[in-house]
């Protein structure tokens, strides 16, 4: 069942066409746009001036479309925030030279060798080949093959154990730093290409050495939590030796083993000690939790 093709609901396509639409997504986005490969989908960010994650997204190039402008550009972002990123991106759109439209692609993701001409390679996960295929449409019995909670339960253990985030209910409108969710160590920030939206803050905080916090994933058992919802506690916080360091974002059971994974943001200065000892644990709930870090984000960062 694992690799068994799911249908992300809450995920949706808008298209950004025109004669200047990589120049002006380049200008306001993280990632490079210049540099997009045909086939990949790249994680990328629209950040306030602040330089906090506004919008989290996928971008890569129009493989489908064959008529008009193959370097049109796909923006894969979460369906809750949708009206809000057309709404910012259309206000940077000063000329309105480009034309940013919602598209009725669905999102289907895989493990599985697929054949397809628009089966596009997520390059955040490393060690795992898993794609995404934009569709035009499911039937209904593609949809109810590929949306059940068993199906979405691997796709979303894939990403926790990779401490792969999406969408506004992981990463909060306005708060998080880039640095902080590991979106440069996922190819998704580029400080070489010149300016874009919020990009002297992040410079400064990485040159400096001033990120405060992280995004790492987290494993435990616990019996007490399968009977209750992380969205329904008031107590997520984890602690090392009484001192509180952090809280937990997300987390969900693997029934095949037993255990939660999830991802929690913990304070850098105390990532350092389980850093140094891989068998440290901390506490959530009277129960130990264990962090996990994926190899692409060691070493971690030091002050300089």
């Amino acid at each position: 069942m694992e690799n068994t093709p799911i249908h992300l609901k809450h995920r949706k396509v808008v298209k950004v066409s025109g004669v200047n639409n990589i120049q002006f997504l380049n200008n306001i986005l993280t990632t490079d746009i210049f540099k997009l490969k045909p086939k990949e989908v790249s994680p990328s960010a629209l950040l306030s001036p602040q330089g906090r994650i506004l919008f989290d997204m996928l971008v890569s190039l129009n493989n489908l479309e064959k008529s008009i402008d193959y370097k049109s550009i796909f923006i894969e972002h979460d369906i809750d925030n949708q009206d809000e990123l057309l709404k910012r991106l259309q206000m940077y759109n000063l000329r309105k030279e480009v034309t940013i439209e919602k598209t009725s692609y669905e999102v289907v993701v895989t493990t599985k060798s697929l054949d397809f001409p628009n089966t596009l390679i997520d390059k955040r996960f490393f060690n795992e080949c898993l794609k995404r295929v934009y569709v035009e449409s499911l039937s209904e019995n593609e949809n109810s093959d590929t949306s059940d909670d068993k199906n979405i339960n691997w796709y979303d253990l894939l990403r926790y154990k990779n401490c792969i985030l999406e969408g506004s209910k992981e990463i909060e409108s306005n708060v998080s730093l880039p640095l902080e969710t590991n979106l440069d160590l996922l190819g998704g920030i580029n400080f070489e290409k010149g300016c874009f939206i919020g990009q002297e803050v992040n410079a400064r905080i990485k040159w400096k050495g001033l990120v405060k916090r992280k995004y790492v994933p987290v494993s435990l058992k616990s019996e007490k939590l399968l009977y209750l919802k992380l969205n329904e506690l008031e107590n997520k916080k984890i602690f090392l030796k009484s001192k509180e360091i952090g809280e937990v974002v997300s987390l969900l059971h693997d029934n095949n083993n037993n255990i939660f994974y999830g991802i929690a943001k913990i304070t850098l200065s105390y990532l350092y000690n389980f850093e140094e000892d891989e068998r440290l644990e901390g506490d959530f709930l009277d129960t130990k939790i264990k962090i996990n870090f994926p190899r692409y984000m060691l070493p971690l960062p030091k002050k300089p």
